[in-house]
């Protein structure tokens, strides 16, 4: 019985993987777009201190991100820094040109404050730091839960493994033994 369940866990592939293989296979026209991956928490953070620093510098919302597009900016996150800054140099609003990014973690925080602050980025690059360490503490949240995930994980395999083989190699000629002497 529990050979069998060891062979379930092990030859049922996880949902996870699942998904992962449907994604890397061939792509048809029917399958739409792909889903855009989520930014890296920790980049964005680093894009975000350095535009914060690039506004305490004295440059204009557009120059800032223009020059973070420059700098090296994430690669998930670079089209985006890259169209803001163009539409933002262009004359555009401030709402238009930050609606490309309000889906994004991080950056879609920092849409509000870009919208309310307009030209200057006195307060903006008190959001941007502000955002940034929200953005490092739910990483570090994030990583510190994934490590508690990870002991519980590894006792199931002890528990898979070594109980079974206690039971019948430990426990069972105990009871064996004292079930014959009690008989004889």
């Amino acid at each position: 019985m529990i050979l069998l369940l060891v062979a379930a866990v092990l030859l049922i592939p996880p949902p996870r993987l699942l998904l992962r293989l449907r994604d890397l296979g061939p792509k048809t026209p029917r399958d739409g777009p792909r889903r855009h991956r989520d930014p890296d928490p920790l980049a964005v953070a680093a894009d975000l201190d350095l535009y914060a620093a690039c506004l305490l510098a004295g440059l204009t919302p557009a120059a800032a991100a223009a020059a973070l597009v420059e700098a090296g900016a994430d690669t998930t996150t670079r089209e985006e820094w890259r169209t803001i800054a163009a539409l933002l140099a262009l004359g555009v609003p401030a709402q238009r040109a930050w609606a490309e990014v309000a889906g994004l973690p991080g950056l879609g925080e920092l849409a509000t404050p870009a919208i309310v602050s307009g030209r200057s980025g006195a307060a903006l690059s008190t959001a941007a730091g502000r955002i940034a360490t929200t953005l490092r503490d739910d990483a570090a949240a994030r990583a510190t839960a994934r490590a508690e995930r990870a002991g519980v994980l590894i006792a199931l395999p002890l528990t898979l493994c070594f109980l079974p083989a206690f039971l019948i190699l430990g426990l069972a000629p105990v009871v064996i033994s004292l079930g014959t002497q009690l008989l004889t």
